[in-house]
């Protein structure tokens, strides 16, 4: 074991595996037994970092990593020597990791829009990534990219509005803070990591993430090596699921909408698809928060609870992915679109409660065709929708368009709304912008 850098940035650990392999194995048993019986020497070792929230881990795909009191990137000439073994073999971005505490979140950021990465959501405890590029057998396309990454959620925001200034001058004077008012729900993370970063904040929250030397992946010719490269290529192939299937999904709504000889307006189409694949569990929504693995949320819930003031109840949202049997809905906003293709808005004019009832014709056109044109898709997830997946579309304006339900009523069956600390006797904050204008994506069969 040799402690490299510690400080206000986070820490930096070269380990052996007998170093790590209690931690290993409590995330990820399945691995552990697979290395344990490898029994590899320390050459085959491994850096374990943690990050403080809201590190900023990926800046346009490039690796930070904690020095002294700071994040520098790998490629300064004073980390030289752990890029030898971690930067060299992934163009200088996240090495094959392990998460061993708490979540990251990989990200596309472009101004004020916020794009999640489709195949992962939040990475949690036991996620194995970074290793797509490493396993190609041919020169790989996968490349680097823009992609960034945090400690805990990116996409981390108050439900309730937090603009007010003169409440936000509390947090000011009471953490230093430097940040104005936040502008839109994207910019409610600049505040939580500044409040969370402050000697005053009182709780310690970070993220461990668990770096494979080089080492790991120069596919020594040896039989014990094989379960090894056998588990990283099932579980870079399992989340390739969606990508690889894709171009069917398009094919199929081609088809859906020749045969109904409909166009539609490519914002909306490209919206439905995105509901589509939330339903499916392939790219996350948002839901509440309701423990701390994306970030220090009880805390920040209490502090604008008590010294900000807020008049509603604190409500943080954070991604998460819908599992079809679950109890637990998420929600997609037209105020937060996280859709993955830009398709602009054809009409100006348009509304968003206009949009939202165009999106709701749409994607009920798709789930009737479903069950209802035989196009091959039984035994897949997408074909089982209708009737496995329920959407409900709210806001705040209902008297216009049928089916549109008031955003009041979405903690009336979503219990999670009910269950936020401090709360018990604030309102749900019905005039939000995020549920002013979002669709639910729940368990049919749930109550």
């Amino acid at each position: 074991m040799s402690i490299i850098s510690s400080g206000i940035s986070g820490s930096l650990e070269e380990l052996s595996w007998q170093d790590v392999r209690l931690q290993v194995k409590e995330v990820n048993p399945t691995l552990a037994k697979i290395i344990d019986d490898i029994s590899p020497s320390k050459e085959y070792g491994f850096y374990k970092v943690k990050y403080p929230f809201g590190s900023e881990i990926l800046k346009r795909a490039m690796l930070h990593l904690p020095f002294n009191d700071t994040l520098l990137p790998i490629t300064d000439p004073r980390l030289s020597h752990i890029k030898e073994k971690l930067g060299n073999y992934n163009l200088n971005s996240n090495p094959a990791s392990l998460m061993l505490k708490n979540t990251c979140e990989i990200f596309l950021g472009l101004e004020e829009k916020t794009i999640l990465l489709p195949s992962f959501g939040l990475i949690s405890p036991g996620k194995l990534f970074g290793t797509w590029r490493l396993l190609s057998s041919k020169k790989s396309q996968h490349p680097a990219f823009i992609w960034s990454m945090t400690a805990g959620a990116r996409t981390l925001f108050m439900l309730p509005k937090i603009s007010e200034r003169s409440k936000h001058e509390k947090l000011r004077k009471e953490f230093n803070l430097t940040f104005d008012v936040p502008r839109g729900l994207i910019s409610h993370w600049e505040i939580f990591r500044s409040l969370a970063n402050d000697k005053s904040f009182g709780e310690e929250w970070d993220v461990e993430i668990l770096f494979f030397h080089k080492k790991w992946f120069d596919k020594p010719d040896d039989k014990n090596w094989v379960p090894f490269t056998k588990y990283l290529l099932q579980t870079a192939f399992d989340a390739s699921e969606f990508g690889r299937n894709d171009f069917i999904w398009d094919i199929a709504i081609s088809l859906m909408q020749q045969m109904r000889n409909i166009r539609p307006v490519p914002y909306i189409a490209d919206t439905v698809k995105h509901l589509l694949t939330i339903g499916v569990g392939v790219v996350p929504g948002f839901s509440p928060a309701i423990d701390d693995i994306a970030g220090p949320i009880k805390r920040l819930e209490e502090i604008y609870s008590t010294i900000y003031g807020l008049a509603y109840a604190p409500i943080i949202m954070q991604p998460h992915t819908f599992v079809s049997g679950e109890s637990r809905p998420v929600y997609y906003s037209l105020s937060l679109p996280t859709i993955t293709r830009f398709s602009p808005r054809s009409r100006e004019e348009s509304s968003k409660l206009s949009d939202l009832y165009e999106i709701k014709s749409l994607l009920n056109k798709y789930l009737n065709d479903l069950s209802s044109i035989d196009l091959n898709l039984k035994d897949t997830l997408i074909y089982d929708l209708p009737s496995k997946v329920q959407y409900d579309f709210f806001h705040t304006e209902t008297e216009v368009y049928r089916g549109i339900q008031a955003s009041s009523e979405i903690p009336v069956e979503d219990t999670l709304f009910a269950n936020i600390p401090y709360g018990a006797k604030q309102d749900f904050p019905a005039n939000g912008i995020f549920v002013n204008g979002c669709v639910r994506i729940k368990d049919k069969l749930s109550r």
